[in-house]
């Protein structure tokens, strides 16, 4: 792993875990909004290292984890808001969606997916439910388009 993906995954947990406390802070004291960060910020870089493990052995099976993570990740997400079928069906688009991704941006992918997500935690509250998951939908849509264009630059200059 070079450092660049070191400090994006890093960044990502950072990110995770101060939405996880924002989140955890509205309904709880500071010690359990604190565990709920560290939490939060653990199973994103636990999620990730698992991901670069499995990459080392299968490609395909690194690409259906991200796809259940992605799924499981967006039902927990959506389900108090939306109910427990549409929350299924947001989170099979998500996941399938997060995986299609994940085949031409790789972890940025994985990374845009948790800023959609802590996006819609954080706005949920003070937008209306539609509000908040279209924003959440282009959130996903503009920063994994931007992830192309990024690796479409670099590849770009490498070759």
């Amino acid at each position: 792993m070079d450092s660049s993906l070191a400090i994006l995954i890093g960044g990502t947990a950072v990110f995770a875990g101060g939405v996880g406390y924002l989140v955890a802070r509205r309904d709880a004291d500071r010690r359990r909004a604190g565990l709920a960060a560290v939490g939060a910020a653990g199973g994103v870089a636990a999620s990730f290292l698992l991901m670069l493990y499995l990459a080392t052995v299968a490609l395909p099976a690194t690409v259906g984890l991200v796809a259940f993570l992605a799924g499981l990740v967006a039902y927990l997400a959506f389900r108090r808001d939306l109910g427990r079928r549409r929350a299924a069906l947001a989170a099979s688009g998500a996941g399938a969606f997060v995986a299609a991704g994940f085949l031409f941006v790789v972890y940025l992918a994985v990374i845009a997916f948790v800023v959609a997500v802590g996006v819609y935690l954080l706005a949920r509250d003070r937008l209306r439910i539609s509000q908040a998951v279209i924003l959440t939908g282009t959130t996903l849509g503009g920063l994994l388009a931007a992830s192309a264009l990024v690796f479409w630059v670099s590849l770009s200059y490498v070759m």
